[in-house]
């Protein structure tokens, strides 16, 4: 057995090195020591599509590993990942295929079940993703029941800087938490890597997926700047509004910032936004299936 010398086992422990360590395999899983009793299930999902748009592009690969935790937001079991592939319509475009590693010969010929994706599914609480901007809005088009059940997002829903983390990419938080993953990009690989995630202690004592299911049940509303002038256009876009499928600017809002964006709004347009509640349900989902709420205002009041 090799024994480390002195000036090796020091870089191990001193303040100039970090060690990563290779990620829990799922099928290895067990749960810490001081794990309470289940108190939620969750369905850790990731998909592979051929592009950004889920009304034109197509998921081609989808893994699911439905995970219970305890009260204190611990990962206490995982249930056996299960993932599936699918050929597109089209054939995957040669850059996709260098992010993801799927080829049409990998595809070739092989179809998703979508109601078995729905059972599966249906088994949780919540569905769980790292970016649920994304993956909620390509999942409702294959499986369009996902759209009723509450959404957290691992990206979003964590105030990563708050927690001493920086970045937003997966791997690299990944990393900051010592973990490193020898494999990406596969969708069952990065569930792996984000189950891991989720289960890292923060500096607070508390676990990552504590922090992203408080995070996603915390109110949160949708700014919208209906009836807008067309000069004011520029401004609300780069304070972070974009606009709708149906033509809105719109801006999620969390509870910290509530005040601050009326007071900004009211100062910028003369009256305040017309504000939707949005809950974890409703969070993240694509901007063409919520209907924008119709307001009349004098002009009067676009006075600034």
């Amino acid at each position: 057995m090799h024994t480390p010398n002195s000036a090796a086992a020091k870089r191990d422990t001193d303040d100039d090195t970090r060690i990563l360590h290779r990620i829990t395999p799922l099928s290895d899983w067990q749960a810490p020591v001081d794990a309470g009793p289940p108190s939620m299930t969750i369905a850790v999902l990731d998909l592979e599509t051929t592009g950004f748009d889920p009304q034109y592009d197509e998921i081609i690969e989808i893994a699911v590993a439905i995970i219970m935790i305890d009260e204190q937001g611990r990962v206490i079991a995982v249930e056996n990942l299960k993932s599936g592939i699918q050929q597109p319509c089209r054939p995957i475009e040669p850059h996709i295929t260098a992010i993801t590693g799927i080829t049409d010969e990998m595809t070739g010929g092989r179809r998703f079940v979508p109601q078995q994706i729905a059972d599966h599914l249906a088994k949780a609480d919540a569905c769980l993703a790292f970016n649920a901007a994304f993956d909620r809005r390509h999942l409702e088009q294959l499986v369009p029941s996902v759209g009723k059940m509450p959404w957290i997002c691992a990206l979003a829903d964590v105030d990563w800087l708050a927690l001493g983390f920086d970045g937003r990419a997966q791997g690299y938080l990944l990393m900051q938490s010592g973990l490193f993953n020898p494999t990406a990009h596969r969708a069952a690989d990065d569930v792996a890597s984000l189950v891991n995630l989720l289960a890292h202690e923060c500096n607070d004592g508390r676990t990552v997926m504590a922090h992203a299911l408080a995070g996603a049940k915390a109110p949160s509303w949708r700014f919208e700047a209906s009836d807008l002038p067309y000069r004011l256009r520029k401004d609300v876009y780069r304070r972070g509004y974009r606009r709708s499928y149906r033509g809105v600017y719109h801006r999620l809002v969390r509870e910290q910032e509530h005040n601050a964006e009326i007071a900004w709004y009211r100062e910028l347009v003369g009256r305040d936004p017309t504000i939707v509640p949005v809950d974890w349900t409703d969070r993240y989902r694509a901007d063409w299936t919520w209907e924008p709420v119709e307001r009349k205002v004098e002009v009067a009041h676009w006075r600034r």
